[in-house]
C-alpha cells in the first residue's frame, strides 16, 4: 500500500522558515532530510545520515565558505550534491541523495524524488495577486496516519464540534460544490454562537465579528485547502491549511496566511489574532487526530461530507 501518495506534490515549508546557515531537519514520506539555506538564498536538501557511522547531520553546522554541511561527529564535510569533501582527496562521487525541490515565490514543494502524477497547484502563487504573505504558524507533528490528517482537512462538520468553543460554530450551510480531477471547490457558511460578555471582554474584537462567516473553499488533493474569507475586524484573508506525510504514523500539519496589504498598529493586532486563533485550530485538530479509534466503522452519514468522500474516495484510488 502506497501511504505515502508518490507522485504528489508536497508543501514543506518556506523560505522564510529557514535561518541563514543553520541545517535543519525535515521528515517526508518515511526518510529524513537536512535543509539549510545559504547567504545568497539558495536552499539545499540531501539525505541527513552521515555515510560514515550514521550521525545526523542536522546537528552539525554549515561551513560559510564552503557552502557544506559538517558532520558533529567527525566533522566531514559534504557539499550541496552530498559528495564528501576530504582534504587533499578528490571530491568522491555522491555518497547522499539529494531531495529535488521546486521553490515558487518562496514557498517550497518537492515530489520526493518520484515521477510527478499530479502539477503543483497554481493557485497558490497566484493568492499573490489579492494578498500579501503574512507568513506561517502552527507547524505541528501530528501522531496520526496521513488519512486522519486528509480527512480533517476535508471534514466541514468537525468546526461544530472539535473548534465549538473557539469559532462557537453552531451549525452550517455548504453549497456550490464544483469537483475537478483532484480539486474541489465549495461555499461554505458557519452560523455562530453568541458569544459571552466575558468573550467579549477578553476580546473587544469580537464585538465586530459576524454571526455569519462566508468561506470560499478550494481542496487542492492531498495536501492544501484554502480558505478565503472577508470577516471583520480581521479582513480579507486567506488561510491554506498543509499536511504531508512524514511516516507511516505522523503527518505535519501548519498553516499559511495570506492577507489584504494594511499598515499600522491595529493591522498589527489583527495579524496577531489570526496566529493565535489558527494555531490553536491546529493545535485542536492534532488533539483530535491523535486520540480517535482508528478502527472505527463509520454506521451514520452526516450532511455536507460530499467533500471528505472525494477526499477518501482519491486517497483509496492512489493507495490501492
Amino acid at each position: 500500500m502506497s501511504w505515502n501518495l508518490p507522485g504528489c506534490p508536497w508543501l514543506i515549508t518556506h523560505t522564510s522558515m529557514l535561518e541563514t546557515n543553520q541545517p535543519k531537519m525535515f521528515t517526508i514520506a518515511g526518510q529524513d532530510y537536512v535543509f539549510w539555506k545559504n547567504q545568497n538564498n539558495e536552499i539545499t536538501a540531501i539525505e541527513n545520515k552521515c555515510p560514515h557511522m550514521g550521525a545526523k547531520l542536522s546537528d552539525g553546522w554549515i561551513c560559510r565558505e564552503t557552502n557544506t554541511i559538517v558532520c558533529p561527529f567527525h566533522a566531514l564535510n559534504f557539499d550541496n550534491t552530498g559528495r564528501a569533501i576530504v582534504q587533499n582527496e578528490k571530491k568522491s562521487l555522491p555518497l547522499l541523495k539529494q531531495l529535488k525541490l521546486f521553490i515558487q515565490e518562496g514557498f517550497i514543494w518537492t515530489y520526493c524524488n518520484e515521477e510527478p502524477k499530479i502539477p503543483i497547484p497554481d493557485a497558490i502563487i497566484n493568492l499573490f495577486t489579492n494578498y500579501h504573505f503574512v507568513g506561517m504558524v502552527g507547524e505541528t507533528t501530528v501522531k496520526a496516519d496521513f488519512l486522519t490528517a486528509l480527512e480533517i482537512n476535508y471534514d466541514y462538520n468537525h468546526a461544530k464540534g472539535v473548534h465549538r468553543d473557539l469559532l462557537r460554530v453552531k451549525d452550517l450551510e455548504a453549497a456550490d460544490f464544483q469537483f475537478e480531477e483532484y480539486s474541489f471547490a465549495a461555499k461554505l457558511k458557519q452560523i455562530r454562537e453568541k458569544n459571552t460578555i466575558d468573550e467579549y471582554l477578553k476580546n473587544p474584537l469580537l464585538l465586530v465579528s459576524p454571526s455569519t462567516v462566508n468561506l470560499e473553499l478550494e481542496h487542492y488533493f492531498p495536501s492544501c485547502v484554502a480558505s478565503h474569507h472577508n470577516q471583520p475586524p480581521l479582513g480579507k484573508l486567506c488561510e491554506v491549511f498543509v499536511i504531508y506525510p512524514e511516516t507511516r504514523t505522523t503527518t505535519k500539519m501548519f498553516v499559511l496566511i495570506f492577507k489584504e496589504s494594511s499598515i499600522g498598529i491595529m493591522n498589527q493586532i489583527v495579524d496577531g489574532q489570526i496566529k493565535s486563533i489558527l494555531e490553536e485550530v491546529v493545535r485542536q485538530d492534532a488533539v483530535m487526530a491523535e486520540n480517535l479509534y482508528h478502527n472505527a466503522q463509520i454506521k451514520i452519514k452526516l450532511p455536507n461530507e460530499e467533500p471528505l468522500n472525494f477526499a477518501r474516495q482519491l486517497y483509496y484510488q492512489w493507495t490501492g
